[in-house]
């Protein structure tokens, strides 16, 4: 059963040879009075900081266990970052503004334009329906070049 609590106390307490090599003890202690084993693989672990809430199961018994829980596609305390998503997005819509640049679709002097549409565009803020004065030419096709290798 996955639990939550915060961390209010994390002890190192020795080292053990386990399946994968040297592993690192921690005795973790939580606000709700669970207090439990960690192994990692690392000497200075990251998954139970203290002071932050964490999720996590408890083994119970003579000597119990405690195990993070990790979100599938994430990492522990992974947190959405919106202002972070839109730098990617606004990276990747000027990248493309750049490309059509260089192949002659777009003028320099509307790169950002073009760019701030496809962000709206990409964040859906952009109507699907709107009508753009620029018509995309043909891209250029590059001229090839012919030799007498044989591939």
């Amino acid at each position: 059963m996955n639990k939550t609590s915060k961390v209010t106390a994390v002890q190192a307490n020795g080292t053990w040879q386990g399946n994968y090599g040297l592993m690192y003890k921690y005795e973790v202690t939580f606000e709700n009075g669970d207090t439990g084993e960690y192994s990692s693989k690392t000497e200075h672990q990251t998954k139970f900081k203290i002071g932050v809430e964490a999720e996590y199961t408890i083994t119970e018994g003579k000597y119990p266990k405690v195990k993070p829980v990790y979100v599938q596609g994430g990492s522990v305390g992974w947190q959405p970052n919106p202002g972070r998503d839109l730098k990617i997005v606004k990276q990747s819509c000027l990248k493309a503004a750049v490309e059509l640049c260089v192949a002659g679709e777009v003028s320099l002097a509307k790169l950002l334009t073009t760019a701030d549409k496809l962000v709206a565009w990409v964040q859906g803020e952009a109507d699907q329906q709107e009508e753009y004065t620029e018509v995309p030419k043909a891209p250029k096709k590059a001229k090839k070049e012919t030799t007498d290798l044989p591939f």
